[in-house]
């Protein structure tokens, strides 16, 4: 994962001075490439602390892998940027992102997936969608798009849910987690109890390199916003919910299908 596909999952969980410090490196990559983490900091108007802090919430070991990261990045980025076009309006900017991002969706090789997750959907007792934080509207709807289809099952969507839950977890269970960045700080005790259950776990996430990956029985790993939106005093970053709550539609509609031919 690149530099910017790990700005791009972990955006939401960035500090105001983390996103600047974002801005100020996606216009002139220099402040890192060229300069000691002291340096850097000056440059970014902060400290070393909070460069090598942003650093370690990129899932980066230290500056100097951080670094790497961006000189590659930028390296390899640096003859295959487009042009931007000046005229054109933000509205069209936006709308062009998402549907980038959304063409990306439908290229991945997720029908059989998808077709699967279909089936256990029917077959299981007890399903659960899964999310915490503004990923909770990416299991509420899943849960309320499947009404259509006449199935019913809840949503966990806080951490009291979760205890509940992590507690009379079976092999009758099918858990369904959506989670932008696959934290393991927030799913590794669900995650494990759900493994010694015996239940079925599919995570929906943007994260590849997530630890709590190897609990999935089926993985989905989405595109995520890379957006070149930003100005030079906020970092504006497409909101990545947005496709997991496009992929809720798209589980519903294979569900749908699925029942069809029954």
């Amino acid at each position: 994962m690149n530099f910017k596909e790990k700005i791009s999952i972990h955006y939401t969980s960035l500090t105001p001075t983390e996103k600047r410090i974002c801005t100020m490196i996606f216009d002139n990559p220099q402040i890192i490439i060229k300069n000691s983490i002291v340096e850097a900091g000056d440059l970014c108007h902060t400290s070393k602390s909070a460069i090598l802090r942003f650093a370690k919430k990129l899932e980066y070991r230290g500056y100097s892998e951080f670094k790497y990261a961006v000189e590659e990045y930028y390296n390899k980025m640096n003859n295959d940027q487009p042009i931007p076009n000046n005229q054109e309006t933000v509205l069209h900017q936006i709308s062009s992102s998402y549907a980038q991002t959304i063409e990306a969706l439908g290229l991945l090789d997720y029908e059989d997936k998808l077709k699967e997750l279909a089936s256990l959907i029917d077959s299981y007792t007890y399903v659960k969608a899964i999310g915490i934080g503004n990923s909770a509207f990416c299991a509420n709807q899943l849960v309320y798009s499947l009404y259509s289809h006449n199935k019913f099952f809840d949503a966990v969507v806080d951490d009291v849910q979760f205890d509940y839950l992590s507690n009379c977890l079976t092999q009758d269970y099918l858990l369904i987690i959506f989670s932008v960045t696959g934290s393991s700080n927030t799913f590794s005790k669900l995650l494990k109890a759900a493994k010694n259950a015996g239940s079925k776990i599919v995570i929906i996430s943007m994260n590849n390199d997530s630890p709590i990956n190897h609990y999935a029985d089926i993985q989905f790993i989405l595109p995520s916003s890379i957006s070149n939106l930003q100005n030079k005093i906020v970092l504006n970053q497409l909101d990545n919910r947005t496709t997991l709550y496009f992929f809720s539609e798209i589980i519903s509609y294979y569900y749908g299908i699925y029942l069809e031919h029954k």
